[in-house]
């Protein structure tokens, strides 16, 4: 019975692994902020596969009980892949919750400029030196969108700060609404002054 446990258990953190990395470095504040289907698809596809052929390969040639031990290996995939997303996840979104807090200044950097030319700055670039010292570091690459693009876009604000955080197989977006009506999304996740909007 140990034996199964104790290859369950290895099984389950190699899986979880990969996830918990790549929430990781958001929550430290450095990319990979955001995700890339093939690359995310393409990665797992493999660091799975490799997993099962070679664990039930040496499991096989050294034992020849792998009918025995497999099915253990399998679960602790199974369980510790979803435990990883479910934590990974969560790391990311306070990786963003974080970044956020950090942007603050790039918010007040912002509303100071409208006061001054009575209009939001075209690129984030033209903050800097007069409103702000620098583009604070360890953010995801955050753009501003105005005019038109921001009122329909954005819920009838006349800016918004936007990361685009999106795999590849959806349009999921880290924003921040000056008016703060994130009532009018449907489906979002609050984080802090800021949401993450799921598409």
């Amino acid at each position: 019975m140990k034996k199964y446990g104790a290859r369950f258990s290895i099984a389950a953190m190699i899986a979880a692994a990969p996830c918990l990395v790549m929430g990781g470095f958001p929550l430290l504040g450095y990319a990979p902020w955001g995700r890339n289907s093939l690359e995310v698809i393409v990665f797992f596809l493999v660091i799975y596969s490799a997993i099962h052929v070679l664990v039930a390969l040496l499991v096989m040639l050294v034992t020849r009980k792998w009918r025995e031990y497999f099915p253990a290996i399998m679960l602790g995939v199974l369980f510790g892949g979803l435990a990883g997303l479910q934590a990974g996840t969560a790391m990311r979104m306070e990786g963003y919750e974080r970044a956020g807090e950090r942007a603050a200044v790039l918010v007040t950097a912002i509303e100071h400029y409208i006061k001054a030319t009575g209009e939001p700055p075209e690129r984030l670039e033209q903050l800097v030196p007069d409103f702000v010292e620098a583009i604070p570091g360890r953010l995801p690459p955050l753009e501003i969108v105005t005019g038109e693009a921001a009122l329909k876009g954005f819920y009838g604000n006349q800016w918004a700060l936007l990361f685009k955080a999106g795999s590849g197989l959806n349009w999921d977006q880290l924003v921040y609404l000056p008016k703060q009506n994130y009532d009018q999304v449907e489906s979002k996740t609050l984080l802090g002054r800021w949401a993450y909007l799921h598409e």
